[in-house]
């Protein structure tokens, strides 16, 4: 299993781009970095982008990346909750910010074709079985448990967690999969202000902390998502968890399990 880490930034600034992951077999994880990132030829061999939501932040490159495609190029299929969809459809590609991609050059032949996911949903993409989980954020979000046969990987969205809002963590209740190898979590703002986190449906590394407690040690766990400007500080408070295998993510990196 790998992930190539195009964007994992909680917001943009040099060497710092948004949220985008690329596992093999052309499986894209949000699309935040999708254009800049990877070439020309490597965007027209994607074949399925999941987003966890709407948030610009996590769409930014999808309508750069569907033109670069070609219009001769293959469907790309998209995969998200019926309100990320609709947001894509009326915000990005509505015939006024960019061109309609769901529906040209034709109806048969579209650029993109839309997947609507619910949480609690299993389907194939590539050559995995994905479950679609649901997670707490501002705007209705999901991620993406991927299974392999052998081990599996939790791609996760922007999430304020569970454990703040009195409830049990994300992690409590998971689907079923082969062995869970490691998380992708974010953690947006330093430990100093966990009450704007909280406001604003994100963690801190403290918050992360608690989220993950209930995962065995040996699952990796991999911190994205840090505001530009906060990195060091964070990092620090990361390291302060003092828990194996949790550390920030940086664009460009590549993991494999």
């Amino acid at each position: 299993m790998r992930v190539r880490v195009l964007g994992c930034s909680g917001g943009c600034a040099p060497g710092r781009a948004p949220s985008c992951y690329m596992l093999d077999d052309g499986i894209v994880v949000d699309a935040g970095a999708m254009a800049t990132a990877l070439t020309v030829e490597e965007q027209q061999q994607v074949t399925d982008v999941l987003l966890t939501h709407a948030h610009w932040d996590h769409v930014r490159d999808l309508p750069l990346a569907t033109i670069n495609r070609g219009a001769g190029a293959k469907t790309l299929r998209l995969h998200g909750l019926a309100e990320t969809i609709r947001a894509v459809r009326t915000h990005l590609m509505n015939g006024e910010v960019w061109f309609q991609a769901f529906d040209l050059p034709s109806a048969d032949t579209p650029f993109v074709s839309a997947k609507t996911v619910k949480p609690g949903d299993v389907f194939r993409a590539g050559r995995y079985t994905v479950h679609c989980v649901e997670v707490p954020h501002t705007v209705p979000a999901v991620s993406y448990l991927f299974d392999d046969g052998t081990s599996s990987l939790l791609m996760n969205a922007d999430t304020g967690g569970g454990i703040a809002a009195g409830r049990p963590s994300i992690f409590a209740n998971l689907p079923k999969s082969s062995p869970l190898r490691a998380v992708f979590l974010e953690a947006s703002f330093p430990n100093r202000m966990r009450e704007f986190a909280v406001m604003t449906g994100h963690l801190t590394p403290a918050m992360l902390g608690e989220e993950v407690a209930c995962l065995p040690r040996d699952v990796d766990v991999i911190v994205t998502h840090l505001k530009p400007g906060f990195e060091t500080e964070m990092a620090r408070e990361i390291a302060d968890l003092g828990r194996p295998g949790v550390r920030p993510c940086r664009d460009g990196d590549v993991f494999e399990w």
